[in-house]
C-alpha cells in the first residue's frame, strides 16, 4: 500500500509500505478520509512542541511513519472478538491505555503512564490503510459522512474540555481563538447552556464563523480584548475561558500572550482551560494566576467517559447526526488521493495562505462499500 513517510522534519513523501498486519486484539480500516492535525502539522515541520524529542529520535534512527489520527474509513480485516465485522463504517479514538501497568488494572486508563496514541507512537492513517486497537474502534452512525467522521475528534477534545470546566448553565464563557478549536468549543458552548460566549479572532472570516457557530460577541483579537471582556461581564471577567490561539501573543496588548491575556481577562476564582498546544518551555504567569486563586486546566485525550451511555467519540457523532455542531463549515480544502497528503500538510500548516477554516481534508478510499 501506499502511506507518508517522513524522512526528516519538513520531508513528507508518499511512497510504497508493507500493509498493516492486524495483531490479536487489532481490526485493519481501510481510510476513507483523513486530515492532518495542526499538531501532526508543527511536528512534522520540526517545531519543538509536545513530542518533538520523540519525533526526533525516530528520525534520527530513520524514515519513521507519523501521523493521521483523525480519520474515518471501512474495516477489511476484523478478529471473531473484536466486536466489530468487515464493512463497518468506522473511526477510532487516539489514545488507548496500556491496560496493563498499575492505573489500568485500577480501572483507570486515564492516568496510564505510557498509553499508545494513533500516529505518534503507531503508525497512523495517512495511509490506504491502518491498523487499529478494536477497543479503540467506534461506530459512525447512519447519517454521518466520512468527512464528518474524520473531523470529529476534535470536536470530542472540545467536549472533554467543558467537561473539566464544569461549565454551568448561564456561564460567561471566553474563547481566545476562531480557529477550528474555537468555533468548536463556541458551538458546544451554546448547546450545552453556557450564558454569555464571546470568541476573540484576528482574521474577520473567522470571526463572523464564530458568530455563526452561535457566539453572541466576537472581539477583535489586534485590539484590546481585556478592556472589551470587561465591559462585556459588567467588569466581572468571563467564568471560563478556553484558550485555543496556541500561546501566540496579543497585538492588542503589545505581545502579551494569549495565557496571559486568559488570566487577565477570567474572573477572580474562574476557570482557564489550556486546549491549544503551547511549546515546551512556554511561560505562564503564575503569580496571577495565584493571586486571583484562577485554576489552570488541561483536557484530556482519547474517549474518555462521562457516562454508562458512551464516551466523547459517541457524544461527539452524536451531536453531528443530529446537527447540532457543523463540522462541514471547517472543510473548505478537500483533495483526492494518498498522494495529496503532502500536500494538505502544507494547506494545514499555514491556513491563512491558503483561505482555509481548517485542515485540508484528503479522501482516499470508499466510504459507501457498507451501504
Amino acid at each position: 500500500m501506499r502511506a507518508l513517510v517522513l524522512h526528516g522534519f519538513g520531508d513528507p513523501t508518499v511512497e510504497e509500505v508493507p500493509d498493516p498486519v492486524p495483531g490479536p486484539d487489532e481490526v485493519v480500516i481501510d481510510v476513507a478520509c483523513v486530515q492532518p492535525s495542526v499538531t501532526e502539522c508543527m511536528l512534522i515541520a520540526g517545531d519543538p512542541v509536545a513530542m518533538h524529542d520523540v519525533l526526533a529520535a525516530r528520525l534520527a534512527a530513520g524514515p519513521t511513519r507519523f501521523g493521521g489520527h483523525e480519520f474515518a474509513g471501512v474495516i477489511s480485516i476484523a478478529g471473531p472478538g473484536s466486536g466489530h465485522a468487515v464493512g463497518d463504517r468506522v473511526t477510532a479514538v487516539e489514545t488507548a491505555a496500556c491496560g496493563t501497568c498499575a492505573a489500568c488494572r485500577r480501572d483507570r486508563p486515564d492516568a496510564c503512564p505510557s498509553p499508545g496514541v494513533l500516529g505518534f507512537t503507531r503508525a497512523g492513517a495517512f495511509a490506504e490503510r491502518v491498523a487499529v486497537p478494536a477497543k479503540s474502534v467506534v461506530t459512525v452512525p447512519d447519517g454521518v459522512t466520512a468527512a464528518q467522521a474524520a473531523a470529529v475528534q476534535p470536536l470530542a477534545g472540545a467536549l472533554h474540555g467543558h467537561a473539566i470546566a464544569e461549565v454551568r448553565p448561564g456561564d460567561s464563557v471566553l474563547i481566545l481563538g476562531a480557529g477550528v478549536m474555537g468555533v468548536l468549543h463556541t458551538q458546544v458552548a451554546r448547546h450545552g447552556g453556557a450564558g454569555l460566549i464571546i470568541v476573540t479572532g484576528r482574521s474577520p472570516a473567522k470571526r463572523r464563523l464564530a458568530l455563526a457557530a452561535g457566539a453572541d460577541a466576537v472581539i477583535d483579537a489586534t485590539e484590546d480584548v481585556h478592556a472589551a471582556v470587561l465591559e462585556a461581564t459588567g467588569g466581572i471577567g468571563a467564568d471560563v475561558v478556553f484558550e485555543t490561539a496556541g500561546g501566540m501573543p496579543s497585538a492588542g496588548l503589545a505581545g502579551t500572550s494569549t495565557l496571559e491575556l486568559a488570566a487577565q481577562c477570567v474572573r477572580r476564582g474562574g476557570r482557564i482551560v489550556m486546549v491549544a498546544v503551547l511549546p515546551r518551555h512556554a511561560s505562564a504567569p503564575l503569580g496571577l494566576l495565584r493571586e486571583r486563586a484562577v485554576a489552570l486546566l488541561h483536557p484530556r485525550s482519547g474517549a474518555g467517559g462521562y457516562s454508562p451511555g458512551g464516551g466523547a467519540f459517541e457524544q461527539a457523532l452524536r451531536l453531528v447526526r443530529r446537527g447540532d455542531v457543523d463540522l462541514d463549515c471547517l472543510v473548505t480544502h478537500r483533495l483526492d488521493g494518498v498522494d495529496a497528503l503532502p500536500k494538505a500538510l502544507e494547506i494545514t500548516r499555514d491556513k491563512a495562505a491558503h483561505a482555509a477554516a481548517g485542515p485540508a481534508q484528503v479522501s482516499i478510499g470508499p466510504w459507501d462499500a457498507a451501504a
